[in-house]
């Protein structure tokens, strides 16, 4: 470059044009958040081996809005059949003898989480560790509880409580408890074994005795309660878990899935909302665990920042601004940017 310019005009044209080390720096966006409309449905429970249904899992529908960052999103896994011994996600229990296994939660949560299990009580009675239970309970953004498990009662008029909603539903007539916003539902009375109370996002695994067994309880915000085992055709249903909703994040409503009994029979809740991905969500009829369904996750229209998604095994990819739904059971990274 030449001499400066004494020329005061000259010269500052000279330093607005100059170029190499001195070039201006390129323009870095911001992160911003992104707002738009969610829904969850819970993972229906799972039906008896006489013909009891399970309950039908809850929803949660409404606006969030996500700041850049990572999150965690859950589709809850179906309730087990009776002959079934894995858990599931969303803390959804194995099954118990001859209880179905309750179904799992879905729902975000704010980081990345992907390194916990996020899975219910298996048939050893294990769970994912209580500090990450603990940790992903904290990190809650919005819920909607996993319905509970049928048991052997060969009949349509009883059978696992519907998930929630702000309240899980409590199996008939006394049996497993619903979870709530404080507690996990507790476990139904039995002849032979009483069952257990649900806990923080896991939901309490049916009595089992190695004869009589009974209903899983659904995962939720608070899991419900497992039926109590019997001998005999005793009342041994399990309740729905609860709902949740942090208010910082948005508004949402709760809804209550339909009870596993007549006349609503294990139905999900609000299978008429437009963002009701089709079959998510649904209660298990008796032996074989017939129609029972999955969760479901759905982002729905949003604007601001950009959102991607790793499904299981995945890689990620970015959602429209139109929206997706996601309902295979699993863990999913969800990022903002």
């Amino acid at each position: 470059m030449g001499a400066r310019s004494t020329n005061p005009t000259q010269s500052f044209i000279d330093d607005f044009y100059r170029s190499g080390t001195d070039a201006v720096t390129p323009f870095t966006p911001v992160p911003t958040s992104a707002s738009g409309a969610f829904a969850a449905w819970g993972a229906g429970g799972g039906g008896g081996e006489e013909g009891c249904r399970g309950g039908g899992g809850g929803c949660a529908i409404g606006t969030l809005t996500l700041d850049a960052g990572n999150y965690t999103f859950i589709v809850g896994s179906s309730g087990a059949p009776h002959e079934g011994s894995s858990a599931g996600f969303g803390g959804a229990p194995a099954r118990a003898h001859n209880g179905g296994g309750g179904g799992g939660y879905s729902g975000i949560f704010a980081g990345d989480l992907t390194p916990y299990s996020f899975k219910g009580y298996d048939g050893s009675n294990s769970q994912d560790p209580s500090p990450n239970r603990d940790t992903a309970h904290a990190a809650a953004i919005m819920l909607a509880g996993g319905g509970g498990a049928g048991s052997q009662e060969p009949t349509a008029n009883i059978g696992g409580g519907g998930g929630g909603g702000t309240n899980g539903d409590q199996a008939p007539p006394g049996q497993g408890g619903g979870g709530t916003q404080s507690a996990g539902g507790a476990g139904g009375p039995g002849n032979a074994f009483n069952g257990s109370d649900g806990g923080k996002l896991i939901g309490g695994w049916g009595a089992d005795s190695g004869g009589p067994g009974s209903g899983g309880g659904g995962g939720g915000y608070y899991g419900g309660g497992s039926g109590g085992a019997s001998t005999g055709n005793g009342v041994e249903a399990a309740g729905g878990g609860s709902g949740y909703i942090n208010p910082p994040f948005g508004s949402v409503t709760l809804t209550t899935g339909d009870p596993g009994r007549n006349p609503t029979s294990g139905g999900a809740a609000l299978p008429g909302n437009p963002y009701y991905p089709g079959s998510a969500g649904n209660g298990g009829h008796g032996d074989p665990n017939a129609n029972v369904t999955a969760g479901a996750f759905v982002i729905g229209p949003y604007s601001g920042g950009s959102i991607s998604v790793t499904p299981p095994g995945g890689s990620p990819s970015p959602v429209p601004t139109s929206g997706q739904a996601f309902n295979t059971a699993g863990k999913y990274l969800l990022v903002v940017s």
